[in-house]
């Protein structure tokens, strides 16, 4: 390998030459073309470093950003639809904080991937999410949250439950959630 290749690979590398070592003609480095250079302090093998993979995006079922209408959005997940049983409970949950259903927006999440919500939170469009079931990494927010722990972040309240059916269903789930919406909207 020429001196040049290794001045391009390493530019902004400090190479050292090892004491009592030769330095290695042209034809021996041809001879060897995986040698590798040793610095003296600390003794560390320099390799060069691959660029990253690009590989294409994965094709998506992504449904496009919503149009929102309210300052409080419910995710869910539930195929096809929400069941009537877990609209009635959602609204008894929403009763007992004052809200309502028409007061809210409630976004169904079934079959979606590689959402996006990040705009919603910069144009703070949104002042609470409330996850029932759908983790925030896939509306693209990496917020890494215990669920029935509400967290507020860049003036946005977030809340991650356990799924409508699962909170139905469970008295502790339902102690829970009821705790974590009164610090939301009761404090």
């Amino acid at each position: 390998m020429s001196k040049s290749f290794y001045q391009l690979l390493y530019q902004n590398e400090t190479l050292y030459r090892v004491q009592g070592e030769t330095p290695v003609s042209e034809s021996e480095e041809a001879m060897y073309p995986s040698s590798v250079i040793a610095v003296e302090e600390p003794a560390v093998l320099l390799a060069p470093v691959s660029a990253p993979k690009v590989s294409a995006p994965p094709a998506s079922t992504s449904l496009p950003l919503p149009t929102l209408n309210h300052q409080i959005l419910i995710l869910v997940d539930e195929a096809p639809a929400m069941s009537p049983s877990n609209t009635i409970f959602l609204e008894k949950v929403l009763k007992a904080v004052n809200l309502n259903l028409e007061g809210v927006d409630i976004l169904n999440l079934a079959g979606a991937k590689q959402m996006d919500f990040r705009p919603l939170l910069q144009n703070k469009t949104v002042h609470h999410f409330i996850s029932f079931g759908v983790p925030f990494i896939n509306i693209n927010l990496e917020i890494m949250m215990n669920r029935y722990d509400p967290k507020r972040i860049s003036g946005v309240n977030f809340l991650l439950a356990e799924s409508l059916d699962i909170v139905q269903t469970d008295d502790k789930n339902k102690r829970a959630l009821w705790g974590a919406l009164k610090k939301i909207f009761m404090a």
